[in-house]
């Protein structure tokens, strides 16, 4: 078997083949000829402000982020205002922050995941943002309604802001148009149920023997793809992890329980998918997988490559389209010196207020409605119809984080965590389906008494 990739692994290694491609195709919308929103004069400094800023982003993406921070120093060369960017590894980037931050030498800003930042919310690692976003006059009604709710961490800080949005993303499919061809199905109608997502798969699964040589919907054996396919499905079905109010862990789990059966259905009644796949997106990249639900990070690779294929909306497996959530955005982290602040967020704004080139090149939909409503959004950047459908499936998606100090334990987009093992050993048969329900339901309602 191949060793499995993460998504920053899979992000480095297009990165090194895609970069360079993306950035010529994308380089017209690299200066926008008006901003979105109003920008204003940079604050008055007596000496020239160096604003810190770590970043986690290493490939495509990052090369877009890289090409925004310096369209920031550009056109503030004159303005003694520059940011410095430092790119640290994410598997190393909360323990960095966290150390430096112990020490008073925190960077002035980093990205972070919304929904995932509790404890240190609670630990003052991160910085409130609103009265900094005011004084610098960043519009927040600007933003879309569901990127402003999921910065905010209820139980803790209130109706405070701890992040500003930069993109909100789904996980949506991916569909080899060459499979469906071959497959003699209708590309411009793809599955929009959970029968007809099965009668595609069946239809492009390839077998040497009983063996799945190309699965119909890409799946690996453990680890987060059945994870979030069943965080997915579960709650189209009608559970939920925790109830509106933080309060109740593992409502309705008979629809939990009806949603790891069907992942099970997957391999075993189907048999369109194969548990030897380790690696996800080699595999979908080589044509080992003919549907592939992910996020629009892996767009600019897999055009890179010259796979053949586009986007789709995630069908209605369950009663209602549901589908994965992720908000990313910039956060202010603790400073000694709290003159600092109004600058940091004046440079994010400056980022936000100008961030259509990320929103249409970089990753993700775009946060702010007057970018959302301009006219060259969709026809900037990777071409729409394999963006589109990770635009306009904003609008369903709603399964993200549970924001409460133990928020790891029920992500279910992640490698490895309490869920991922928990799940895992339902996949291989060494837990019941009703056993894992239980592990699930006593764990997170631990995790959701203690705030």
């Amino acid at each position: 078997m191949s060793k499995r990739i993460t998504r920053r692994e899979f992000l480095r290694m297009a990165g090194l083949t895609t970069a360079g491609a993306t950035l010529a195709a994308c380089a017209p919308q690299a200066a926008p000829t008006e901003a979105p929103a109003a920008v204003t004069e940079a604050p008055a400094v007596s000496e020239p402000v160096e604003i810190i800023h770590w970043s986690w982003l290493e490939a495509s993406d990052g090369e877009i982020w890289e090409q925004m921070v310096n369209n920031f120093n550009e056109a503030h060369k004159d303005k003694g205002m520059s940011i410095k960017l430092e790119v640290v590894p994410s598997d190393q980037y909360g323990t960095k922050v966290l150390g430096s931050a112990a020490t008073g030498m925190a960077p002035d800003f980093g990205w972070g995941t919304a929904g995932l930042r509790a404890q240190w919310v609670k630990d003052g690692v991160v910085v409130p943002v609103d009265d900094y976003a005011q004084k610098v006059g960043l519009d927040l009604s600007d933003f879309t309604e569901y990127s402003l709710k999921a910065s905010k961490y209820p139980n803790l800080g209130g109706d405070a802001l701890f992040m500003v949005p930069m993109d909100g993303m789904s996980l949506q499919p991916l569909i080899n148009t060459e499979h469906v061809s071959e497959a003699g199905l209708d590309i411009n109608n793809p599955p929009q149920t959970g029968d007809e997502l099965i009668d595609w798969a069946k239809a492009m699964t390839k077998y040497e023997g009983d063996k799945v040589v190309r699965s119909g919907i890409m799946m690996t054996g453990s680890a987060l793809q059945p994870c979030v396919t069943w965080g997915i499905v579960s709650a189209q079905m009608g559970f939920r992890r925790a109830s509106d109010d933080l309060k109740t862990a593992c409502v309705n789990p008979d629809a939990g329980k009806e949603a790891m059966q069907w992942v099970l259905d997957l391999f075993d009644k189907y048999k369109v998918s194969s548990r030897d796949v380790t690696d996800r997106y080699t595999a979908f990249g080589t044509g080992e997988g003919s549907i592939f639900w992910t996020g629009p990070w892996t767009l600019s690779g897999f055009q890179g490559v010259g796979l053949p294929f586009t986007s789709a909306l995630f069908p209605t497996i369950g009663k209602e389209q549901r589908t994965y959530f992720e908000l990313g955005g910039l956060e202010m982290y603790t400073q000694k010196d709290p003159g600092r602040y109004e600058a940091t967020m004046y440079a994010i704004k400056w980022l936000s207020d100008n961030s259509f080139l990320w929103t249409t090149a970089g990753r993700g939909a775009s946060t702010r409605n007057s970018i959302l409503a301009r006219e060259d959004y969709k026809t900037a950047g990777l071409p729409w119809e394999l963006r589109g459908p990770f635009i306009e499936g904003m609008d369903f998606a709603t399964e993200g984080e549970i924001p409460v100090l133990a928020a790891p334990d029920f992500t279910i987009y992640a490698d490895s965590n309490f869920l991922v093992q928990t799940l895992d050993r339902v996949w291989v048969g060494e837990s019941t389906i009703d056993e894992a329900m239980d592990a699930l339901t006593v764990q997170w309602q631990k995790d959701l008494d203690e705030g």
